[in-house]
């Protein structure tokens, strides 16, 4: 749910600003650009069944003909399309409205410049039933052909699928990247169903207590709607186990997709899963991307190779939108890049490798390999003749070698492995390919009620050094049930089972297959409570199976993807200065103390506004007193609109203990450099399994 990176290129030759509108035309045009629309951008509203009025921004082509109507591509985002996201939206929709679409970009109600109050929480009820009727009154617009398509990176991802589920008449297909199917389990609140508390939170309780755009009026309406409403920091966290809170929009939980989707997903994006999962089980026309990529188109991830998504993005929406039958569907339907192992490193630009295009979903030839882990810190192909029984010190602040969620580029995770049970396979003779979701069982006891378990699949070098491939989290409290959770009984074994997040990896001769085995993932995890013990029981009972793929190579395949294209930059604004988030964890082995910090800032002006926002995030625990566990959070946004400004600062700090999450969260608003008002939400929340 983080932002895209967006990047700045030299500002357009043509340039039009009078009356809130916004067209673009050219002397001179390439022959490609000569078939392109002019385009105008135009603010307006649509009104919901409860009389709320929405704020949607269109891009809308000039026709070329009397009569002529253009389909609908309609994105749906909290994210401010004013002022946080003026710069980046451009870029997409002066594309496709160049090509002979209708972009409307919408502000979900209650945020940015939409009226209504903020929502109850992410993707609610009257989120996607809003979506519905958005819908149908953008087919019945003068200047639309009746069809509408959604897409969107992240949270538009997430209610593109939602919506698409409804199956609205008028809505004909969707592009997803990096969405989620699986609200609890796989979004960025209970990462594997275990509490992960990210800086996200803090952000989007932050900015959507901004006044509403474009005249960013501070009054009693915009107080009762928006700054005095409780975060969502604290409904997240009273929501600590699986339920109809997280489950009433999980994709998961609905029929198979009927509408046509083109996914998208990134190896180092948290949510890569649901590539597969929504592959796998749709009933329409489905074509999937996944890169190796972070959390970010694929012109922008990283790291690279990058590539044009949106050459096959407009092929797909003439197909379903214009009627173009183009062959889109007679090509390949899933293409993954195929990582062919690389050192551990941080800053890669791009990663060794090539893409994968195959028909469909397994891949032909596909087949799994089960390994055992053995005493000595083996891993084998066959289970130990016996049950040898091996113990880990439970250390609450390891795991940092891992990052913030699964993905990321991560350096040697030696330190990881430290804190770890690992087991290793022999040295490959030969070259192994896997691609998809690693399985894992494993047989365990712990001397507590609760304790979480991690496992990582790494590649060990012949020189030693350690990659990481792919892990996951395990809260075993759900291991019967995730709706009706229960304890551990200490001393007493239990089989804990789970899925590995997708992944692509080469595992080159000479190398060897790494499982790892931890109870902590900090800070991505937050710690279990009680200090102590656990236990790993090796037999037939514990082991890891592996996703193979027939060994291929680029030459193999008859794969290329174009380019990255460059992309139109906003006429109306600039950046001014970025400071991308700097990470840094530091622990301390002789006295247990882990803290994990991260900080960055941007600001940015858009028609001679200018915009700052900064923020820090910090999280610290001590190994001898994992319940005490901490985060604290800071963001400010300064906002300077002709000449007026609004200055909105929040903390955040989260503090545990053996029973309760205390969570405290304090907005401040100033106007001018006067205070206008202050408000602090306290609650303490019983700790339930997390």
């Amino acid at each position: 749910m983080g932002w895209s990176a967006t990047a700045m290129k030299k500002l357009t030759a043509c340039f039009l600003l009078a009356c809130g509108l916004i067209g673009c035309s050219g002397d001179t045009k390439a022959p490609e650009e000569a078939r392109h629309y002019d385009f105008s951008m135009e603010n307006g509203t649509l009104e919901m069944k409860d009389g709320v009025r929405l704020a949607v921004t269109y891009y809308r082509p000039s026709a070329k003909a009397p009569g002529e109507t253009f389909p609908v591509i309609m994105e749906m985002l909290p994210y401010r399309k004013d002022d946080f996201f003026a710069l980046g939206d451009y870029e997409y929709g002066a594309y496709f409205a160049k090509r002979g679409y209708v972009v409307a970009r919408v502000d979900v109600r209650g945020t940015g410049a939409s009226e209504g109050s903020i929502p109850v929480s992410e993707y609610s009820e009257a989120e996607i039933s809003d979506a519905e009727e958005l819908i149908a009154q953008l087919s019945q617009k003068s200047w639309s052909n009746g069809k509408v398509g959604m897409y969107g990176l992240s949270w538009s991802a997430f209610n593109s699928l939602m919506t698409a589920h409804r199956k609205p008449p008028a809505l004909k297909a969707i592009i997803a990247a990096h969405g989620s199917t699986d609200l609890f389990y796989n979004d960025v609140h209970y990462i594997d169903g275990a509490l992960h508390i990210d800086s996200y939170a803090h952000q989007i309780d932050t900015d959507n207590a901004m006044p509403q755009s474009p005249d960013y009026r501070i009054d009693e309406n915009y107080f009762n709607n928006r700054f005095d409403k409780e975060p969502w920091l604290f409904t997240w966290l009273r929501q600590q186990q699986d339920g109809d809170f997280w489950r009433k929009e999980s994709v998961k939980f609905k029929e198979p997709l009927e509408v046509p989707a083109y996914l998208i997903g990134g190896l180092l994006d948290g949510y890569r899963d649901f590539v597969m999962e929504v592959s796998h089980t749709a009933k329409a026309p489905v074509i999937a991307e996944i890169g190796p990529w972070n959390h970010a188109w694929p012109e922008y991830g990283v790291p690279g190779p990058n590539y044009e998504w949106r050459q096959k993005a407009l092929r797909w929406w003439d197909y379903w939108l214009k009627g173009i039958d183009n062959g889109i569907l007679n090509e390949p339907r899933w293409t993954t890049f195929m990582r062919t192992g690389h050192v551990p490193a941080t800053d890669l630009a791009t990663v060794p490798g090539f893409w994968r295009c195959h028909r469909q979903w397994p891949l032909d030839g596909s087949s799994t390999q089960r390994l055992y882990p053995h005493a000595a810190q083996k891993l084998g192909n066959t289970p130990s003749s016996q049950e040898n029984i091996e113990s880990l010190r439970y250390r609450a602040g390891a795991g940092m070698a891992a990052g913030g969620w699964w993905g990321e580029q991560t350096g040697d995770m030696a330190a990881d492995d430290a804190h770890s049970l690992v087991y290793d396979s022999a040295p490959l003779t030969e070259a192994l390919d896997i691609m998809g979701m690693p399985q894992v069982r494993l047989r365990v006891a712990a001397d507590a009620p609760f304790y979480q378990w991690t496992v990582r699949l790494e590649d060990v070098a012949p020189d030693g050094k350690v990659s990481l491939v792919s892990g996951a989290a395990i809260n075993p409290s759900q291991r019967f049930s995730r709706l009706a959770p229960a304890a551990l009984v200490p001393g007493e074994p239990t089989t804990l089972a789970t899925s590995i997040h997708f992944t692509t990896w080469r595992f080159q001769p000479g190398h060897r297959i790494r499982l790892a085995v931890a109870n902590a993932q900090f800070p991505m995890i937050w710690p279990s409570p009680t200090p102590g013990t656990t236990h790993l029981l090796l037999g037939e009972k514990t082991w890891l199976e592996l996703p193979k793929v027939p060994v291929a190579n680029a030459t193999d395949q008859a794969c290329t993807l174009p380019p990255p294209e460059p992309s139109d930059v906003a006429p109306f604004g600039r950046e001014l200065e970025k400071h991308n988030p700097v990470f840094n964890s530091v622990r301390d082995e002789q006295t247990g103390d882990s803290t994990f910090t991260t900080a960055s800032d941007i600001t940015w002006v858009i028609r001679e506004n200018k915009y700052q926002s900064r923020e820090s995030y910090r999280w610290s625990v001590n190994d001898a007193t994992p319940a005490n566990a901490q985060y604290h959070g800071e963001r400010r946004n300064v906002f300077n609109i002709a000449g007026n400004e609004i200055d909105l600062a929040t903390t955040a700090r989260i503090a545990s203990d053996t029973g309760y999450f205390h969570v405290t969260f304090t907005k401040t608003l100033r106007q001018n450099g006067s205070l206008v008002r202050e408000r602090t939400w306290t609650d303490h929340i019983p700790r339930a399994y997390q």
